[in-house]
């Protein structure tokens, strides 16, 4: 096979990584750093418009970047949840292993990422750059009160960010475009390559993630009544487009749980067998929540949320 002439390495040359993200820390106005099994959260009011920022080297951690942003990079980070409202330039995600990134952006690039899902509303297609392997694409899959309001700010378009997340363009740095589609052969292995460096999850994995955060109310609103905050539409579904075949999946699961619900309730059980019942629900739910580390995810929302944590 003919290799590719020596040039410059991915993310240097003109319009790739480095054109449109800052690597240095100093470039970042808001850097969550050195979180281990915490949660972070930065909203509108922790750093100013169009500032960047920075997630690096967090394990076990949940990060909440609930604000607009011109650049967003994440490094280094192992077994995370990274939430990015709206990054108007673009997002890096660079070194990390098992982290999940939720992003509504213009751009997204990844390098040497293993086993990462990406739930994106994206403008141009995402780039996997250098030894990616075992990557995840996904539809954008949550929302926050002011997520529309922050994609304003940030100059992204809903109807501008739903296509492309399916359309990943993977570099291989020793195999050249003109190799590649000059051979038929060769176009087949760069296919098979691509697949073990980023794959389209599958429906039925697809599942929303709830962020837990509620801005503050204004005086006299209540948020059953309230349609608008700071003079902008709150925010009450997911505003992307989900392609049919997640939102069957989607619906297969809510009918499914219906479903053993409607049989629990209609079970013709002494009171006796209905506390057994309970107590074996409760103490898997438990366990799930213990073996899971969703139990910590709790206690640390509830001591943000009553001001005593701002990692």
């Amino acid at each position: 096979r003919r290799r590719a002439s020596p040039g410059p390495s991915p993310g240097t040359a003109p319009g790739t990584l480095s054109s449109y993200l800052p690597c240095s820390t100093l470039h970042a106005s808001a850097m969550i750093e050195n979180v281990r099994k915490g949660t972070a959260v930065r909203r509108r009011r922790d750093f100013p418009r169009d500032a960047s920022a920075r997630v690096a080297d967090c394990e076990d951690a949940v990060v909440y970047l609930l604000a607009p942003a011109a650049y967003v990079s994440v490094v280094g980070c192992v077994d995370c949840v990274v939430v990015i409202g709206a990054a108007s330039r673009a997002v890096r995600v660079e070194r990390c292993r098992r982290v999940t990134v939720i992003a509504a952006t213009r751009r997204l690039r990844v390098r040497a990422a293993r086993e990462c899902a990406f739930h994106l509303a994206v403008a141009e297609k995402p780039v996997f750059l250098g030894e990616c392997r075992g990557n995840v694409v996904a539809p954008y899959n949550t929302f926050y009160e002011t997520l529309e309001a922050d994609l304003r700010t940030a100059g992204l378009r809903v109807e501008d960010l739903s296509s492309n997340w399916n359309d990943p363009q993977c570099a291989f740095a020793d195999v050249s475009v003109a190799d590649a589609a000059s051979d038929e052969k060769e176009d087949d292995e760069g296919s098979k390559r691509r697949a073990l460096v980023v794959k389209a999850e599958a429906p039925e994995a697809f599942a929303p993630f709830i962020v837990p955060f509620r801005e503050p109310l204004v005086s006299g609103a209540t948020h059953d009544s309230r349609d608008e905050f700071g003079g902008e539409k709150v925010t009450r579904a997911n505003p992307f487009s989900v392609p049919d075949a997640y939102v069957a999946a989607l619906d297969a699961k809510v009918r499914a749980v219906a479903s053993l619900r409607g049989a629990l309730r209609d079970a013709r059980l002494d009171e006796r067998a209905k506390r057994e019942l309970q107590a074996v629900v409760q103490a898997h739910f438990k366990e799930w929540l213990l073996a899971s580390g969703a139990m910590r995810q709790v206690y640390e929302l509830a001591r943000i949320e009553r001001g005593e944590s701002a990692l």
